[in-house]
């Protein structure tokens, strides 16, 4: 078989609703030379798609991996010669591959924006980071992209994390920017679907604790780079006030405020220093983060 030009990988777990909207997505491309990997991680019951479409493979894993270790399966699996991500529950627009390419042309990696499902996108834009060329010293020091926005040419590709199981994004992408360079495409590819449908292995309470985990076995990164210690700590504070964990939120605006101060930073260590408003409990799953 001739090698397709991108190489699209689906990890999934239990969501075939959301599966299914996901798959169509990728098949309405305007760039149709691809491949698409589904990689059922141990669902409970096995993935069935209803397409004939030959592009579309299904991977079954017996066991439970986790999405670091799907997309490694995936990769493992992949042909084309670009790989590019998508969660089970998000969407492509139909332009996602094209602004991909358009991407690739500057740079070994591409990421397009991403909006949230039912958005109102005025032609395509919206507001993102821009991130250009080297991005190795400033990659954590803000929201990393989505890795459903990422494309990248499939050799010399890392790995996730499979140690992981929350942050594992933000470990691959230290460890891409560390040895690519990178280009924005500035226009809408990639749509992150809110809903209050499974998501697997998520507990409130284990995101702030997976930042601190990180934060303290990515120590020596983190002391060199003071901007990315004080949004990842804000990042936990934010997390850990949403679950309620007030004492971990104000630690951890602290730690942040020390390692390079903000206002914003400040007026949310006062917000975690008030009593809780009644009936303010942590988020559902339908606004919850991926990062």
């Amino acid at each position: 078989m001739a090698q397709p030009l991108f190489s699209i990988i689906i990890p999934t777990y239990g969501r075939a609703e959301y599966l299914a909207e996901a798959v169509d997505s990728v098949l309405a491309q305007t760039v149709e030379d691809f491949e698409c990997l589904v990689v059922d991680d141990g669902s409970p019951e096995p993935v069935s798609l209803s397409t004939e479409d030959d592009r579309v493979r299904v991977l079954r894993r017996e066991i439970n991996g986790g999405p670091s270790t799907a997309r490694n399966t995936g990769l493992a699996h992949a042909r084309g010669r670009f790989v590019a991500f998508l969660d089970d529950d998000d969407l492509y627009l139909p332009v996602r591959l094209a602004l991909a390419l358009e991407g690739l042309a500057r740079a070994p990696v591409a990421v397009c924006w991403t909006a949230f499902v039912g958005d109102v996108l005025e032609d395509d834009q919206a507001a993102g980071r821009r991130l250009e060329g080297d991005v190795a010293a400033t990659i954590l020091d803000g929201h990393v992209p989505a890795v459903g926005a990422t494309a990248l040419e499939r050799e010399g590709t890392p790995g996730f994390d499979e140690s992981l199981d929350f942050l594992e994004d933000v470990e691959w992408w230290r460890q891409l920017a560390g040895t690519h360079t990178v280009a924005t495409v500035p226009r809408v590819g990639h749509l992150y679907r809110r809903h209050d449908g499974v998501r697997h292995r998520w507990v409130p309470t284990a995101r702030p604790a997976s930042n601190v985990a990180y934060l303290t076995q990515r120590a020596e990164y983190f002391a060199a780079h003071p901007r990315a210690a004080a949004f990842r700590w804000k990042r936990c504070g934010l997390l850990a006030l949403e679950a309620g964990q007030r004492s971990l939120a104000r630690e951890a605006f602290w730690r942040s405020l020390r390692a390079a101060p903000s206002a914003r930073t400040a007026w949310h260590l006062v917000r975690s220093s008030l009593p809780p408003r009644p009936g303010g409990a942590g988020p559902s799953q339908a606004t919850a983060v991926k990062t």
